[in-house]
This record gives C-alpha cells, sequence and structure tokens, in this order.
C-alpha cells in the first residue's frame, strides 16, 4: 500500500511541475500529409531549450518564461519557420505547421494537435492524403447527431444503410465487411453473422470510425464492402475531464406496463447471476417406461442377473425365462413352479397388482422430481412498469512526463440502459398456396442494459520509440420477451409466448509499438489483440398453447406445440497480430516514395455447447390447463410423483418432467488460422501523381466438427453422423487453401498546384482490386439451431467455398477553401460463389455462381452563410445474382440439392438507395448549436425463399429523422435535448408481390435530455 501511495505521489508531482510550465505541442507534416519526424523546433533567444519531433511528427516544448518566445522550426530540405508563441504557466498551446519544400513558404496551420482524432478536420486531412478511398464519421459529428453507439453513427455515412445491429456497405452485407477495433479483429459473440454487433460500442468512448471503401495490400483480404475500423478514444494533449449523463424519454414505452420477464438482482449490469442458468451436469433423464429388466433390477435383483450374464440389452433374448427367474427370486413363484404355466400366470398378477411396479419406477427415477423441479416455474411472462432511459459516461485523460519521457493516458467508462416496446408487434407466416399459416400479434419488449470501460496507456521511451496498451471491458445483457397471439381461425386462438436472454461480454487487450530508426528512416509498427469473448443464452423458452372456441377447451403439448427451454453458451476466443516495416526509397521532399512490408497471423477458437429441454406429460397424468392458467400448469408439485390405479392395477407416474434433446451435434468446436503477407510501393510519381498498390498473399485453414464425432475419427458421411430426421449430417467443415490479392491505386490532382498551399485539391482515384469472402465457422457447421430472429432453425453448409470478388473504382473527389466538399465515386464488383442465406428444410447457406453490384456515391459538405452547415450523401445501387433454385432432399442425413428453377434477383441485404441529410446551425457567440438529420434506404431483400411457392421477404424503406439542440453555459457545463425517430416509421418487412406483412413493428419516438461538464 505505502508503494502504491508513493508512485501515486511521485506521478503527481511529476505533473505539478509539468503544469506550472508552459507548453507549445503540435504535429509537423509536409504538404502531402506525410509525419515528419525529426524537425527541431528551439527558442530563438535561447536555443539550448527545443525539441525534436517523434515517430508520429509530434513534438512538445515547455517554456518556463510566459513571455512571448519566438519558435525556429527547421528541416533540411525544407523552409526555415519562425513562429511567435506565448504560453502562460499551466498552458497548452497547440501548434501545428505543414513543412514546404524549399520551392515553397512554411505554412503554420490550425489543425489539431497531435491530431485530434475526434475531430472531422484531423480525418478530412487523413482522406486527402490517403491512397485508399475512405470514409469516415468522427465524435465531432457524432456528438452533432446524437447517436448512442456505433451502429446508429455509421449509418449516416455514404452507401451504409442498417440491418438491425449489423450494417451494409454499398449494398453488400454483412459477409463482405470486415469490422475491427483500432484495426485488430475482434470476436463476433454471434453464431449467425461474421461481424460484431456495432451498438456494443457506445458512442461515447470512440473516436471516430474509418470506412475504408477499397482495398489495399497492407489490409485483410477477406473484405469487398468495406473494412471498418472502430477507433477508441486517444489520450488527449492535456488535462482533460468529461462528464455526462443523460435520461430518457419514449412516448411508446416510458412508465407503461410492458411484457417483460422474471430478472436477476444484476440484469442491470449487463449480465445474468445465474439466476437463469442450470446446472446441466444434475439433469436426470426420467424413464417413463420402464423395461422388465429395469423393474427388477431396481427390486433388488441387479447381482443376481449380473451373476447371470443378464443385461437390458440381450434380455429379449430370453425374455420368458428372465421374467420367470426374477418372480422366484421376489418369492411369488417357487422354484419347483418354473415351467408351471398356470402357476406362472398366477404369479405374474400378483406381480402387476401389487406394489412391486410402482416401487420399481420410483426406485429408478428417484432422482428426476429434484430434477424437474429444479427449472424454475417461470414460463408465464410479467408485467413490469418501463422506467426511463438512462447513460452515464466519464472520461479523463492527459499527457504528462513519466521518467523524463512522454506519458498519455485516459480512463473512462460508459453506462446505459434502455427500453424498448411495441404493444402492437405484428408477424405472419404464409403458405405455399398463397393463404396464410398464422397471423400473430401482441406486445413484444427489449430492456438493454450494458456498460463499457476504456483504459488506454502510452509511453514514449526515446523520441523514437513508443508503446501503448488498450484494455477494454464490454458488457451487455439483452432481455426480450413476447406475448403472441394467433387468430387467423377464429374457432381457435394460439398462443405463443417467448422469453429470451443474451449476455455478451468481451475482455479486449492491445498491445502497439511504433518505432523508428532515423539512419535509415525506416518506421516500424508493431499491433497485437487479445479477446476473450463469451456469449450467452440462459433459458430461451418458447410455450405454445391453444383455446378450441368451438368445444371451450384448452389444451397444451403434443400436437398442440412444444415446451421447450434452451440454453447456449459460445466461447469465442481471438488473437490478432500485424506487423510492418516501412522503408522510404527515392524519397524527396514533396515527393514522398515508400516500400512497406509485413504480414499478419490471426487465430481464432470457438466452442459452442447447447442444452435443449422440453415438458412432456407422463402416462396417466390426467394433466389439464384450466383457463389458460400457464402457472398453475407448470406448477413444481407436478414435477412429483403420483401414484392411482387403472382397471385395478396401481401405477406410478410423474405428471410433467423435462425431455433433454441431447445430441452430439449440440457439442461443437471451430477454428481458424490466417496467415497473411504483403508488398505494396506508395510512389509519387510526379507531384500530380501517385501510385500505391501491391499483393497480399493469405492462407487459411479452417475446420469446425463435433466434439465426439472428432475424437472419434468419424469421417464424411459416415452414417453415425446423423442425428435428426430432419437435418443432414453433420459433416467436419474444412477450408484450407492459398489466395494471391492484388490491388493497384493511382491517385491523380487534377489541379495545378500540388503543394500543400493549395487548399482546394481535385482529385481523381482509379482503383483494382482483387479479394475474397471465406465461409465462416458457423456456416461451415452442418449443426442447425433455433434463431430468435428469424424464430425458426438455422443450419450451416459444410459445402461452402470461399466468394472470389474482382473490384473496380472510380471517384472524384473536390475540396473547397471554403471548407466545402464534393465527391462522386462509381463503382463495380463482380462475385463469384457469392454466398446467400434461403429458406429450405430450415434457414442454410448457398453458393451464387454470379452475381455483381454497381452504384454510384455522392456525397459533399457546404457551408451555408454563417451559421449553417449541410452534410449530405445519396447511393444508388443495382445488384443482380443469378440463383439457381435449389429443394434440399434428405435421405439418411446426406443432403442432395435438387434444382427447381432458375432466377435473377437483387443481391441479399442489398438496398437499391441510401440517403443521408444532415443541417447543422452553430451560434458560438451564445453557445448554441442544432441539429437535424434524415436518414432512408431502400427496399432490401433480407430473408430469401428456397421455395417458388413462397415468395422472398423485402424490408420497406423507413424514414428516420434525429434531432439534437445544445446549449453551452460557460466554459464547462452544456446541456441538450436530443429526439431520435421523430416520425416513429414502423419496420415492416413483407412478402414481396403479395399484400402479405411479414413482421411489423416500431419502438416509438425518444426523448433525451443530457448535462454534461467538460474540462
Amino acid at each position: 500500500m505505502k508503494k502504491i501511495f508513493l508512485s501515486v505521489l511521485i506521478t503527481f508531482s511529476i505533473y505539478t511541475v509539468t503544469v506550472a510550465q508552459g507548453i507549445v505541442r503540435g504535429k509537423i507534416m509536409d504538404a502531402s500529409g506525410e509525419t515528419q519526424i525529426g524537425v527541431t523546433i528551439v527558442v530563438k533567444s535561447n536555443p539550448s531549450i527545443g525539441t525534436v519531433t517523434d515517430l508520429d511528427g509530434n513534438y512538445s516544448l515547455a517554456l518556463k518564461d510566459s513571455t512571448t518566445q519566438t519558435l525556429v522550426v527547421s528541416s533540411i530540405g525544407y523552409e526555415l519557420v519562425e513562429e511567435v508563441v506565448r504560453a502562460k504557466k499551466g498552458e497548452v498551446i497547440i501548434k501545428n505547421f505543414i513543412l514546404k519544400s524549399t520551392a515553397h513558404e512554411m505554412k503554420e496551420i490550425e489543425v489539431n494537435a497531435k491530431g485530434n482524432h475526434a475531430k472531422d478536420s484531423y480525418i478530412e486531412s487523413m482522406k486527402k492524403s490517403s491512397s485508399v478511398t475512405l470514409d469516415y464519421i468522427s465524435s465531432e459529428t457524432i456528438k452533432k447527431t446524437g447517436d448512442a453507439n456505433v451502429t446508429a453513427a455509421v449509418a449516416r455515412v455514404s452507401g451504409v444503410s442498417t440491418n438491425g445491429s449489423f450494417i451494409t456497405v454499398r449494398g453488400i452485407g454483412d459477409r463482405y465487411i470486415k469490422t475491427a477495433i483500432n484495426g485488430l479483429r475482434i470476436p463476433t459473440l454471434d453464431p449467425f453473422t461474421n461481424n460484431i454487433k456495432l451498438d456494443l460500442f457506445p458512442a461515447s468512448l470512440v473516436d471516430n470510425v474509418i470506412i475504408t471503401k477499397t482495398e489495399s495490400p497492407d489490409l485483410p483480404g477477406d473484405f469487398a464492402g468495406a473494412y471498418i475500423s472502430v477507433e477508441t478514444k486517444d489520450y488527449p494533449e492535456q488535462l482533460a475531464i468529461n462528464i455526462e449523463t443523460s435520461v430518457g424519454y419514449n412516448n411508446q414505452t416510458t412508465f407503461k406496463d410492458i411484457v417483460s420477464s422474471q430478472q436477476s438482482s444484476t440484469d442491470w449490469l449487463g449480465f445474468d447471476n445465474n439466476f437463469r442458468d442450470h446446472n446441466h451436469d444434475s439433469f436426470i433423464q426420467n424413464i417413463k417406461q420402464p423395461t422388465d429388466y429395469q423393474q427388477f433390477v431396481a427390486l433388488g435383483l441387479g447381482a443376481y442377473y449380473s451373476s447371470l450374464g443378464v443385461t437390458n440389452e440381450n434380455w429379449s433374448a430370453n425374455s420368458d425365462v428372465y421374467y420367470r427367474l426374477g418372480l422366484i427370486q421376489l418369492g411369488l413363484l417357487s422354484p419347483a413352479q418354473f415351467n408351471d404355466n398356470a402357476a406362472y400366470q398366477v404369479a405374474k398378477i400378483q406381480y402387476i397388482t401389487g406394489p412391486y411396479s410402482q416401487q420399481a419406477f420410483q426406485t429408478i427415477n428417484a432422482n428426476v422430481p429434484e430434477s424437474g423441479k429444479s427449472f424454475a416455474n417461470n414460463w408465464n411472462t410479467i408485467s413490469r412498469k418501463a422506467p426511463l432511459d438512462f447513460s452515464q459516461s466519464f472520461s479523463i485523460g492527459s499527457q504528462t512526463k513519466f521518467l523524463g519521457r512522454p506519458f498519455g493516458f485516459l480512463f473512462g467508462y460508459r453506462y446505459g440502459s434502455s427500453t424498448k416496446y411495441d404493444p402492437e408487434y405484428f408477424a405472419s407466416k404464409i403458405k405455399a398456396d398463397g393463404t396464410r399459416e398464422s397471423l400473430f400479434s401482441g406486445p413484444h419488449s427489449e430492456e438493454v442494459n450494458g456498460w463499457s470501460a476504456i483504459a488506454n496507456v502510452a509511453y514514449k521511451f526515446s523520441p523514437n520509440h513508443s508503446v501503448s496498451f488498450l484494455f477494454m471491458p464490454n458488457f451487455s445483457g439483452a432481455n426480450k420477451a413476447d406475448n403472441l397471439l394467433d387468430n387467423l381461425d377464429s374457432t381457435i386462438l394460439i398462443y405463443k409466448k417467448i422469453q429470451f436472454y443474451e449476455q455478451r461480454k468481451q475482455m479486449v487487450y492491445q498491445l502497439k509499438s511504433e518505432h523508428f530508426f532515423p539512419g535509415k528512416k525506416i518506421r516500424a509498427e508493431f499491433s497485437a489483440s487479445y479477446t476473450d469473448g463469451n456469449s450467452s443464452v440462459p433459458d430461451f423458452k418458447t410455450l405454445r398453447y391453444i383455446y378450441r372456441k368451438d368445444i371451450d377447451t384448452w389444451q397444451i403439448g403434443g400436437d398442440n406445440g412444444d415446451i421447450d427451454r434452451y440454453y447456449r453458451y459460445l466461447s469465442d476466443n481471438l488473437f490478432d497480430s500485424k506487423a510492418s516495416i516501412k522503408i522510404p526509397f527515392y524519397d524527396k521532399p514533396g515527393l514522398p516514395r515508400k516500400l512497406k512490408l509485413g504480414g499478419a497471423y490471426q487465430y481464432n477458437f470457438k466452442e459452442s455447447q447447447q442444452y435443449d429441454y422440453n415438458v412432456q406429460f407422463g402416462n396417466n397424468s390426467n394433466l389439464a390447463l384450466k383457463d389458460g392458467n400457464i402457472d398453475e400448469f407448470f406448477d413444481l408439485n407436478n414435477f412429483g410423483f403420483t401414484n392411482g390405479t387403472v382397471s385395478g392395477i396401481p401405477y406410478s407416474t410423474i405428471k410433467e418432467y423435462y425431455v433433454e434433446d441431447g445430441t452430439p451435434a449440440n457439442h461443437t468446436f471451430g477454428k481458424s488460422e490466417i496467415t497473411a503477407g504483403f508488398l505494396m510501393i506508395d510512389y509519387t510519381i510526379i507531384p500530380r501523381l501517385r501510385f500505391s498498390g501491391g499483393v497480399r498473399i493469405e492462407h487459411a485453414d479452417l475446420f469446425t466438427d463435433v466434439f465426439k464425432f472428432d475424437s472419434i475419427g468419424y469421417l464424411k458421411n459416415d452414417p453415425r453422423r446423423n442425428y435428426s430426421s430432419s437435418f443432414p449430417l453433420v459433416n467436419p467443415g474444412k477450408l484450407n487453401e492459398t489466395n494471391y490479392l492484388p490491388s493497384a491505386n493511382l491517385i491523380f490532382k487534377l489541379n495545378g498546384d500540388s503543394s500543400a498551399n493549395n487548399n482546394s485539391p481535385i482529385n481523381l482515384r482509379l482503383n483494382y482490386s482483387s479479394s475474397i469472402a471465406r465461409p465462416s465457422l458457423r456456416e461451415l457447421s452442418d449443426v442447425a439451431q433455433l434463431d430468435y430472429e428469424f424464430k425458426e432453425f438455422v443450419f450451416g453448409n459444410s459445402d461452402l467455398k470461399t466468394v472470389h470478388i474482382n473490384n473496380y473504382d472510380l471517384r472524384l473527389e473536390s475540396y473547397f477553401k471554403s471548407g466545402d466538399n464534393i465527391s462522386i465515386s462509381l463503382l463495380y464488383k463482380n462475385f463469384k460463389n457469392h454466398i446467400e442465406l434461403v429458406r429450405s428444410v430450415g434457414l442454410t447457406w448457398q453458393n451464387v455462381d454470379h452475381s455483381y453490384v454497381a452504384g454510384v456515391e455522392l456525397e459533399g459538405k457546404k457551408i451555408l452563410g454563417k451559421h449553417f452547415e449541410f452534410r449530405g450523401n445519396c447511393a444508388y445501387l443495382k445488384s443482380q445474382t443469378k440463383f439457381v433454385r435449389n429443394r434440399v432432399d434428405i435421405s439418411d442425413g446426406v443432403k442432395q440439392y435438387i434444382p427447381i428453377d432458375t432466377l435473377t434477383r437483387t443481391m441479399f441485404g442489398q438496398a437499391p438507395y441510401v440517403l443521408n441529410g444532415m443541417l447543422t446551425y452553430n451560434a458560438d457567440s451564445i453557445g448554441l448549436s442544432f441539429t437535424v438529420s434524415y436518414n432512408v434506404q431502400g427496399e432490401r431483400l433480407v430473408i430469401t425463399s428456397a421455395n417458388p411457392f413462397i415468395p422472398d421477404v423485402y424490408e420497406l424503406p423507413r424514414h428516420v429523422i434525429d434531432a439534437k439542440v445544445i446549449k453551452k453555459f460557460g466554459k464547462h457545463f452544456s446541456t441538450s435535448v436530443t429526439v431520435r425517430d421523430l416520425l416513429n416509421t414502423s419496420v415492416t418487412r413483407i412478402y414481396k408481390g403479395t399484400d402479405f406483412i411479414y413482421d411489423e413493428y416500431s419502438y416509438g419516438t425518444n426523448f433525451l435530455i443530457g448535462i454534461s461538464y467538460k474540462l
């Protein structure tokens, strides 16, 4: 404890000494946007006070004197500059420079420091100088729109549309998008998707989101739509403290009685404290109808039969003999009467009408009642009053000196809770003859609690070497409940209750080191990430029962629908790393030319465990559902022994008991190992022409299987791999291949002035690349699992092939001195073996031979007068896939694809257009800003059908308008009012070409009031 106190005291002392001085900090770049290392900055009146820029082009100079000082900035090949500054004690002044070659003058620029990654101007500068086509959304913009998480924020980027918590870019869905945290992958925690749910990351802990739309050899090769990197908060230049609290009211939810379920005492923290969970090792399976052998053994004859070599398996060979021997051992038949059939029949009747069967049944199933009662009687949903939404965030960060070297830190957290509720959720299914199969409606709710934190520290142990470490835990829990009623048939009411809880946990650890070797001017970077990810669905319950109006009877179980509860556990651990070196060659001021080479390694291991239980009824249980009283029907006393007689024959039964539908296929694993290397050049041929490109080589080794089948060594199509009559054999999913992925980018500066004095560059970008999309481990696994969103089974396809894509992009972008900009992009992508999710005997994935996407994107920013700014973007896209529709026939577990027809339609998840607009009013003099934003995306395919008589499902356009007002009070305080989804437009999905709605829901309009403090 004393050591900890001493360390804190020393650190505080160092910090106090530091802030007692004035500090000038900044970043120095050249005309092309390259950071300049080793630039000298000295005080003109005392050259002994000085510093040099580090490997990031950053400098920090402490000035003890508060008087006006002149800084001299110099570097070989560049013009000398002098800048007058005055830094008061404790003040940090930011001065950034763009160096000009000796043919130009140097210009001091008022852009962001080390750069402030949260600012639009920082990323806009990066976008201009980037060799690839990229878009972004910054924390600065997110604060204007009031978006709560990354999913909502990126929906405002050109060509981006959302599908729940997942996104589509340029009309290309989940499979062709890669998401990363600070450029490193983390696990998805979802068995049915390839990407992380971006709503896991609160906007308050994010600096920006970079969306790279064209490939480069130093990026992973398995994307075609976009490579999305969520950049977490970086430490600031000086002490910064941010505290923000908000409460939200929803006109459809807050203070209303909503459908819900019983919850644990820790739900509010984003995880369940085992309240819903179950000890599966303690489960005892009921033996409803014991065999004669089992009964005699239960009556104490086990040792006797064992001495004779009799087992349950060979009993049937001489069952009459063994039965007679058992009666003799019980004293009901004398040895002399062994062959006396009349005596045998009398003894048999005595056995049947005596207490023997009852005693044997209760002995055999002695622990079944306790096992059944260990499951809570929580089949019924409950009603709860919805509270206000709430969020709280806090962060503190600074930069100081430790052992004489720069040390930066940032610590922050964000907690949030929200409730969504629709009292009139609607869903239906149709049959092959075009008529409705079901028509459900009723209340639906979703309650989400979670928290995230971040700890980010960075240390430059020399001007040319730095190391940083990040730790980011994320906890999230979502409780969903449905009370649905199907009254399609006026004489039969079908009730369905669904309760679903999912908790997700990610512990993200990231390490990054950067190095500069001045002799050869070589830059080296290494970064690595390890994520311990876990997701569980404890006690996913589905209950269906019926009320027959015509006979005034309630019915449950059997043909009336299953009574199921599912438990799923997913462990998903991922290690990702990459290293690179950048070597200049023929490098000249204003003409950067570099060779970059490196490699990457990624290892992912997934383990999935599932336990499925359903309630069944014992013989002679005589149970009846009275007046729809679910609580009474599932009373735990019904899970105990009940005795009675039928026609004078006594019996013992268990009225209700659980059966585990356990198969080896419920326990699977998967592992993937991806190794990559790349070589690329970034070469400025002449000041107005730049080439960037090279080749990336990736080797992938993927394998998934059932634990038991793999350990025994079952081969593909082994009949013992059959686990269900409804689904195919569970074959091992394998993929082992090497891919060579070239890419090339050309950037033309079309206007004459190529120097940094040109504040209005016009760039033309041309790109070609070859990329891939591998099937995921889940998609390669033939195992079927029930999906909550689709409410039906989804099974994989071990025969899937890798998708190969050729990408072509052209982009023209123009920037104006006023700060306005505009760009237009043309794109074309050709897919071979495109993968789509189709409905067959369930939902599964299949390859499609040929598909394409073509489109145009337009985006820009316009400053309107003194106070207004407009940003907008639109994307118009056309996709086409030629799809051979197959019927899947399963015989002895072996699947056969029987072609039905060939059709041409849009690609899965592709929206034909996406429109975004944002108008901002700023009045800095009174500290007031107002932003209104708009988003709409076109009709898109969300569920495909393999049955020609059942149409595909499309989601209709939804117009979303959000608004936010911010008022500042002094330097530190501000308040805000945010309105989300002002129109409350419903999410509607339809069966294409029919008047039938697949499902429809809306969650009301949110009104949030926030207050924040910033130092």
